[in-house]
């Protein structure tokens, strides 16, 4: 993933979660001031941060990094006028995965290191256990069998198969993580499953 990618990335998602601690329940507006104070204050922190970069060793400016942090922002605010609330937290949990190989890549943990074994299981885990909640109590999913199964792998696998793909893309090994987050995946799903099909037949008597 380039370095403009992530930009637009990491400031999506620092625009939501501003947008989220302030507004939880408020869909973006563009006729009133809050979205654009929210872009005033995120072009200030952008510039802020280019401007640091220029005193640390191996970094420099770069305006076009300013130009893709925008674009993030202004990407957020949209959907945001779309959807918000538990929608947009969920959002968020989705796009996750997008920085655990860049985490990796940056050399912030060491790569195969137990450190990064147990972020992708966490990760993983707290998204499957994320999504499942997400369609039981938000969305209220009907759950039907087999097909309630899939929907509740649907995305964990989606986002798992991100990371894959971002591995083949960029020669990583793919490790024994990954097949780990499957088993996490899977196991947490038909877990859930049973416990909601205990909850209907303890509230039917």
């Amino acid at each position: 993933m380039s370095d403009k990618t992530m930009h637009l990335a990491a400031y999506m998602v620092l625009t939501l979660l501003i947008w989220l601690a302030t507004s939880f329940d408020i869909k973006v507006k563009w006729n009133k001031p809050r979205p654009w104070l929210v872009l005033v204050f995120i072009f200030l922190y952008g510039i802020a941060d280019e401007l640091s970069q220029h005193f640390i060793a191996g970094r420099s400016t770069d305006m076009l990094d300013l130009a893709s942090d925008m674009l993030g922002a202004a990407a957020a605010l949209i959907v945001l006028t779309f959807i918000t609330g538990y929608h947009a937290a969920m959002l968020l949990i989705a796009m996750s995965p997008i920085f655990l190989p860049a985490i990796v890549k940056a050399k912030i943990i060491k790569q195969d290191s137990f450190i990064e074994f147990i972020l992708y299981i966490a990760a993983f885990a707290i998204i499957t256990i994320s999504w499942i909640t997400y369609l039981d109590l938000i969305l209220k999913i009907k759950h039907k069998k087999f097909k309630c199964f899939l929907l509740y792998i649907a995305l964990p696998i989606a986002s798992l198969s991100f990371v894959i793909i971002y591995a083949l893309l960029t020669h990583k090994p793919i490790d024994k993580s990954v097949l780990h987050c499957i088993n996490i995946i899977l196991l947490l799903a038909i877990g859930r499953i049973v416990t909601i099909r205990g909850r209907k037949i303890d509230t039917a008597h």
